[in-house]
């Protein structure tokens, strides 16, 4: 549960250590990179499921001619894409952007059309940074796959068939070509290709976004693994929490129940329950704020005495055993760090339905509260535990 020290989290101690905490958590940066109107902040929009994905709302500037957009929130953001001019305009070197997206870049995406074979600008940035950068994972995202249907009807080919090769006989023979041949400017064991196409609803298109999915897969497959697992679970995130409350809540929940994993991670028993502790109330804090509901004592209290005393109990002893399972490390400190990002994911969750509730002048009963709380648990352990078990200490 929470700690009812109110002072705690002002501690510099406590500050001291969540700055510690908060730097082991850096945000993985994917940089697209292609020609104007090829996709790209339909992408970011289809991945982020936020239609604010749109210059001028979701990006903010980060140089003259790039945009950045920090997902799930500006505050606490568990992804990050950069976003750059369109390539292959005549009054745009890309210069200073491509030397400011290479320090902060984790992943290269380029984007191109399906159709269109004159990429020259695209590949040229991409295999400029493949030399300079050897190791970074690219994709080769290929857009606008209707472009190359003989047919009329808005109609995808189903099922997928663009994820093996050679492409099988009902891909249509130009959009073949056109694909082998984008992928033939690019290492096979170097690069991952993914066809797509975004529509619009009125398109008729269905589904609307082909090959979202497998472009998931990609992005996961692409990181290492700690940064995978948290990959895989934002799209069962987005459709678990999108009823429920707003992004900007989502996005400081996740925050902080990584905090609290990874305060759980470290090795020693017992020394990270105050700063889990801490983590919990801040997280409190500031969703509270965010539905512009102060987190009073006789609130606080509330929500304690309803969760009751037997969830206490339960938790101290769970809490208890996992500390003891640290002097098996290999398998103690995962599972602590999983019991940590797990409750506290559990919590916020819960917390943020009841502000949400008494925000629209409701009165959460004990027992919906418990259900909500329980709820969260159950998709926690399924959805989260290996993102949770992922991180590291140190």
């Amino acid at each position: 549960m929470i700690s009812p020290n109110f002072s705690e989290v002002n501690n510099p101690e406590f500050l001291r250590k969540l700055e510690e905490l908060k730097d082991r958590l850096p945000p993985p940066v994917i940089w697209l990179v292609g020609k104007a109107q090829a996709g790209k902040t339909s992408i970011v929009h289809a991945l982020t499921g936020d239609p604010r994905a749109e210059i001028g709302n979701g990006f903010e500037p980060c140089t003259k001619s790039s945009w950045r957009y920090p997902f799930l929130s500006h505050e606490s953001p568990l992804l990050e894409f950069l976003d750059t001019r369109g390539l292959g305009d005549a009054d745009y070197d890309p210069t200073e952007d491509l030397q400011w997206h290479e320090q902060h870049a984790h992943l290269v995406m380029a984007v191109m059309r399906a159709m269109d074979l004159a990429q020259d600008a695209v590949r040229a940035v991409i295999h400029q940074v493949m030399r300079r950068h050897p190791d970074w994972p690219v994709i080769v995202v290929q857009t606008c796959l209707h472009d190359g249907y003989p047919w009329r009807e808005p109609r995808h080919i189903l099922p997928y068939p663009f994820d093996r090769e050679p492409f099988p006989p009902e891909v249509p023979q130009d959009l073949a070509r056109a694909l082998t041949e984008q992928r033939s400017w690019f290492p096979r064991d170097k690069v991952r290709f993914v066809a797509i196409d975004f529509t619009l609803p009125e398109d008729g298109y269905t589904p609307q976004f082909y090959g979202l999915e497998q472009l998931w897969q990609a992005i996961e497959n692409a990181f290492p693994a700690s940064i995978g697992a948290m990959i895989a679970a934002i799209p069962e995130l987005r459709r678990h929490v999108g009823a429920i409350h707003g992004q900007k809540a989502l996005g400081v929940i996740l925050h902080h129940a990584l905090l609290a994993a990874i305060a759980g991670a470290v090795p020693i028993p017992a020394i990270d329950l105050p700063l889990i502790l801490g983590i919990q109330f801040l997280m409190a804090q500031r969703l509270a704020a965010i539905y512009n509901q102060p987190l009073t004592w006789e609130r606080f209290w509330d929500m304690s005495a309803t969760l009751g005393w037997g969830f206490a109990t339960r938790w101290g002893i769970r809490y208890v055993a996992r500390e003891l399972l640290k002097v098996f490390p290999w398998v103690g400190v995962p599972a602590a760090a999983a019991f940590s990002g797990i409750s506290t994911y559990a919590l916020g969750q819960t917390l943020a339905w009841y502000f949400a509730e008494i925000k629209k002048g409701a009165v959460p009963t004990p027992d919906d509260i418990r259900r909500i709380f329980q709820n969260e648990l159950k998709f926690a352990h399924k959805h989260l535990a290996g993102l949770f078990q992922s991180v590291k200490s140190t």
